[in-house]
């Protein structure tokens, strides 16, 4: 049995995640699974290589319309889930003045 501790919360969310990385010509539309202060999981029609660096653009939808915001990441795991794949994207660096949409909604969702 395994004795894996996450450092944060994962929190759920739905919607739609951006890929954006070297050698990619236009950003690659994911579908959110969840959400941390450290990281995110995605799904996605592309698969990527492990410790891959890239930038995601994180969409949120608010009463006023929807906002995005971009936070830099490494593929930390992928596998295949039916057609698509299920990545894991940890964050480099993260903070509440940095990144203060993801923050807001982790709070708000805790």
């Amino acid at each position: 049995m395994s004795s894996e501790r996450r450092e944060y919360l994962r929190i759920s969310l739905t919607g739609k995640i951006d890929i954006k990385k070297d050698g990619i010509a236009a950003p690659l539309n994911c579908q959110a699974v969840n959400i941390s202060k450290g990281g995110a999981a995605i799904y996605s029609e592309k698969p990527f290589e492990i410790n891959a660096e890239l930038t995601l653009i994180i969409f949120f939808k608010n009463v006023f319309g929807e906002n995005f915001e971009e936070v830099a990441g490494i593929i930390r795991w992928i596998k295949p889930v039916e057609n698509v794949f299920a990545i894991g994207v940890q964050f480099m660096e993260t903070s509440r003045e940095s990144h203060p949409l993801i923050y807001s909604y982790l709070e708000s969702n805790e």
